[in-house]
C-alpha cells in the first residue's frame, strides 16, 4: 500500500512538471508562431533590399518635410521624427515596400488579369490590418504636432505654403515645364501646361481657393471626413479586413474564368462571372455597409456639386479648344469608364440585399 502511495505521489509530481513543461513549450511555440506571422506579414521581406530602399526614401521624405515645416519642432525634435514613431514607421515601411513589390510585379505586364489581382489580395490584407492598427495613432500624432505649431505661430500655415511653393519652384517646376512643353499634344501634358499657366505664385493658389471653396464646401468636407473615420473604425473593429480579403479572393478567382482575361474590362464575361458568383455567395455585411455609404456619398456629391462639375468641364473644354482630337479621346475614355461603372452597378444591384 505504501509503495502504491509513493508511486502515486511520484506520478502526481511527474504530472505537475509535465504540465508545466508543456505550458512553457506552448508559450515558446506561441512566440515562434507570432514571429513567423510577423515575418509573413512583413512585405519588405518580399522585396530584395526592400527595407534599405524604403529607408532611403524615408530620408528623402524627411528632408523635404523638415524644410517645409520650418521651425515646427514637436517634442523638441525635427518634425520628420514623427516618422520614427512605431505607428507611422510601420505604415511608411510597409506602404513603401508594397509599392516597390507591386511596381516590380506589374512592370512588364501588358494585361492585368483577375488571377493576378487574386494573388495580390494577401498583401492588401496585410496592409489593411496594418492600417487598422496604426493609421489612427499616426494621424493623431501628426495632427497634434501640426495643431501645436499652428497655435504657437499664427503665420505657421502661410509659412508652410510659401516654403512648399519655393521647394516646388526650385526642384520641380523646370522639369515639369519641360515635360509639359514636350507633351503638349497629350491630355496629361496639356493639363500640366494649363495648371502652370494658372498657378504662378502662392497668391494665385490662394485666390483660386478663395474663389472656388466656400464655407458650405468646407463643412461638407469635414462631415465627409468624420463619416469616413467612423466607417473605417467600424470596418476595422468588426474584423472586416480578413472577411473582405477572403471574399474578394474568391470573387476574383471566380471572375478569372473563360473569356474574362483582362481586369480593366468589367462588362461582358467578367460581369457574368461575377454575377454567377454573387448569386451563390453573399457579400459580408461589414463590406456591404462600406459600399452603401460610399454610393450614398457619391450620389450626394454628384447632386450637390453638379454646377461646379459643369464649370470644370467647360474650363477643360476651353483649355483643349485647339485640340479637338484630345477632347474626343477624353470623351471616349469617360464614356468607356461610365460603361464599366454601369456594368458594376448592374451586377451589384442584382445581388440579394441579404448579407453574410
Amino acid at each position: 500500500k505504501q509503495w502504491y502511495q509513493r508511486r502515486g505521489r511520484e506520478f502526481q509530481t511527474f504530472q505537475h512538471y509535465f504540465i508545466q513543461i508543456n505550458l512553457r513549450s506552448m508559450k515558446v511555440i506561441a512566440v515562434l508562431l507570432a514571429i513567423v506571422a510577423i515575418s509573413m506579414a512583413d512585405i519588405c521581406a518580399d522585396v530584395a533590399g526592400g527595407r534599405a530602399q524604403a529607408s532611403e526614401m524615408k530620408n528623402l521624405v524627411s528632408t523635404g518635410i523638415d524644410n517645409i515645416m520650418g521651425d515646427c519642432y514637436p517634442n523638441g525634435d525635427a518634425f520628420s521624427a514623427l516618422l520614427n514613431s512605431p505607428s507611422c514607421s510601420a505604415l511608411f515601411y510597409q506602404g513603401a515596400c508594397y509599392g516597390m513589390k507591386a511596381a516590380a510585379k506589374y512592370a512588364d505586364v501588358d494585361v492585368v488579369t483577375y488571377g493576378m489581382l487574386r494573388d495580390g489580395v494577401s498583401d492588401i490584407k496585410a496592409l489593411g490590418n496594418l492600417a487598422c492598427d496604426h493609421v489612427e495613432t499616426c494621424y493623431n500624432e501628426v495632427f497634434a504636432a501640426v495643431s501645436a505649431c499652428a497655435a504657437a505661430d499664427p503665420n505657421f500655415v502661410d509659412g508652410v505654403i510659401e516654403r512648399a511653393t519655393e521647394m516646388y519652384m526650385s526642384q520641380a517646376e523646370a522639369q515639369l515645364a519641360a515635360y509639359g512643353e514636350a507633351n503638349d499634344n497629350t491630355i496629361i501634358g496639356r493639363l500640366i501646361n494649363g495648371a502652370m499657366d494658372r498657378f504662378t505664385s502662392v497668391d494665385s493658389i490662394k485666390a483660386f481657393f478663395m474663389d472656388n471653396v466656400d464655407d458650405a464646401m468646407i463643412a461638407d468636407a469635414e462631415a465627409a471626413f468624420e463619416a469616413v473615420k467612423q466607417t473605417a473604425a467600424n470596418f476595422c473593429d468588426s474584423g472586416c479586413v480578413d472577411k473582405t480579403a477572403k471574399f474578394v479572393r474568391k470573387l476574383f478567382n471566380a471572375m478569372n474564368q473563360g473569356q474574362c482575361v483582362d481586369a480593366s474590362v468589367i462588362c461582358g464575361d467578367c460581369a457574368d462571372n461575377a454575377a454567377g458568383f454573387l448569386a451563390r455567395k453573399r457579400v459580408p455585411c461589414c463590406l456591404q455597409d462600406v459600399i452603401e455609404q460610399g454610393l450614398a456619398g457619391a450620389q450626394y456629391a454628384a447632386n450637390a456639386y453638379s454646377g461646379q462639375a459643369a464649370d470644370a468641364e467647360a474650363a477643360l473644354r476651353d483649355l483643349f479648344a485647339d485640340r479637338p482630337e484630345l477632347i474626343a479621346r477624353a470623351e471616349e475614355v469617360a464614356a468607356y469608364s461610365m460603361e464599366q461603372v454601369e456594368c458594376i452597378a448592374e451586377v451589384y444591384n442584382g445581388v440579394s440585399s441579404a448579407c453574410a
